[in-house]
């Protein structure tokens, strides 16, 4: 199936306007650095049983080899109403059998080499 137009376009949009950790993060993961290729913004498409509409979402970073997706989450994330949405996509990626690894900002500012053993580690778990 296609990717609309518009998805493309917003995925498209946060390549080019990644924060200062997703490109840290980024320039970690890119090329197989953790021995996997990873996707930056790449839309996935999920089928929402309750529903008859297909919903796309947008991961940070996403490993189709693996299935396993990076979130790079920041303040926003705390709030309750940004939480629940996080948690929906999350219940409905494990349904496919995708796994979200979610990282703070400030960890990876502040220490990236844990946050890239955190990675492996989950990698070598799957």
């Amino acid at each position: 199936m296609k990717v609309p137009e518009i998805i493309r376009q917003v995925a498209r949009n946060l390549r080019n306007n990644m924060t200062q950790s997703e490109l840290i993060l980024w320039n970690s993961i890119k090329n197989k650095n953790l021995w996997y290729k990873f996707l930056r913004q790449k839309p996935i498409l999920l089928f929402t049983e309750y529903s008859w509409f297909n919903r796309y979402i947008i991961p940070d970073f996403y490993c189709f080899e693996k299935k396993i997706i990076i979130e790079v989450d920041w303040s926003i994330h705390n709030l309750k109403e940004i939480y629940a949405l996080d948690l929906e996509k999350e219940k409905l990626l494990k349904k496919l059998w995708i796994k979200v690894i979610r990282i703070k900002n400030e960890e990876i500012k502040n220490n990236l080499s844990n946050m890239l053993f955190k990675i492996k580690d989950e990698m070598k778990k799957i």
